[in-house]
């Protein structure tokens, strides 16, 4: 049976209760917000899980290019909230595919940052496959705005496995070069050298499902220098999702991460922190004393609930997107106008 935000609540305060040296870490208290300037493209690739995918109520993100005041819009948004510590979040469909768009978004973020603005973390979300291509090229946009880090998405430690999963698009008459693991790794390794690389896993059965292929995937991602790796649930939804083939596989699919959780082998996974946010909640571990290991799930509909309760003045959530329309909510729900 599923389990949701509030099941997930009360697991985390039995966690607490049998270790005094683990305490839930509330995100809601610390007054972050988090601001994605959107990047719309036709991605690199097309996950069976994508939750662009998704239609909420008849509505799905489409953005036809970017808005010609794009870029003194968010200006105008970044500065109304000034005062307040920012979670800049680069992603949208594949952010290193969109090299120029990236620009224009740490070009206003710079200036803002130069001009008192206060942002306190910088994280892209990439499956890398820009940088197979344009390794220079992007670094080069990326050097001198202290990115925090990347967190690159990769959903099975087999190439075969993750192709199936995750459909790299045709490329110059193959497929994209990060489909491989060789190329993968490469880039990984050199990202690493430059930027902080963390490893995103999307838990499913088609993919990694069992503690054993959790341990497997973390040695893979040990062996390119990584340290950092995070698990995630695929995000619950209610009946307002219309059925279709994607979520048709994430019902088909789902694998409850209570389960992964109660099962890891306590001679391997030693929990550190938990952490709880409006809508989801993080369990932090360390695996063999020598990698960080996050396992995370989300609850959609907590958001959308929170997201339809809260005053416009007091929100965690802004999603700024190409075509100069500002939202609360993912599928260009809960617009603002603050521009």
């Amino acid at each position: 049976m599923n389990k949701f935000y509030a099941d997930y609540y009360q697991f985390a305060k039995q966690l607490v209760t049998n270790n005094s040296k683990v305490t839930i870490e509330s995100r809601m208290d610390n007054n972050q917000l988090s601001i994605t300037p959107y990047i719309y493209n036709a991605c690199s690739a097309n996950c069976q899980f994508c939750s662009e995918k998704l239609v909420r109520g008849g509505s799905i993100t489409v953005c036809n290019g970017i808005s010609t005041d794009y870029a003194d819009k968010f200006a105008k948004i970044l500065n109304r909230v000034k005062d307040t510590p920012i979670f800049l979040s680069l992603s949208g469909k594949e952010p290193s595919e969109s090299k120029e768009h990236l620009k224009v978004i740490l070009d206003v973020v710079k200036n803002f940052q130069e001009n008192g603005g206060n942002i306190t973390d910088k994280v892209m979300y990439s499956n890398l496959s820009g940088f197979a291509k344009d390794f220079n090229g992007l670094i080069e946009v990326l050097n001198n705005n202290d990115i925090t880090r990347i967190e690159c998405s990769r959903h099975h430690f087999n190439e075969t496995k993750n192709q199936w999963i995750v459909n790299f698009k045709r490329f110059n008459g193959g497929f994209e070069p990060i489909m491989k693991n060789e190329v993968f790794a490469d880039v990984v390794k050199r990202l690493n050298a430059i930027i902080p690389v963390k490893m995103v896993c999307v838990l499913q059965k088609a993919g990694i499902g069992k503690v054993e292929e959790i341990v497997e995937y973390l040695n893979f991602a040990a062996e390119m220098g990584v340290t950092d790796v995070v698990f995630r649930e695929l995000a619950m939804f209610d009946n307002a999702i219309e059925l279709g083939r994607t979520q048709k596989y994430i019902v088909d699919n789902r694998v409850e991460l209570m389960d992964l959780l109660t099962a890891l082998p306590a001679d391997q996974f030693e929990i550190s922190n938990i952490v709880k946010g409006y809508y989801y909640f993080s369990f932090g571990y360390k695996f063999n004393n020598r990698m960080n290991v996050s396992f995370e799930m989300s609850d959609y509909e907590e958001m959308i609930k929170y997201h339809g309760n809260m005053d416009d003045e007091k929100i965690y959530k802004l999603i700024y997107y190409p075509n100069g329309i500002l939202c609360k909510d993912w599928n260009m729900k809960g617009k603002l106008d603050w521009v």
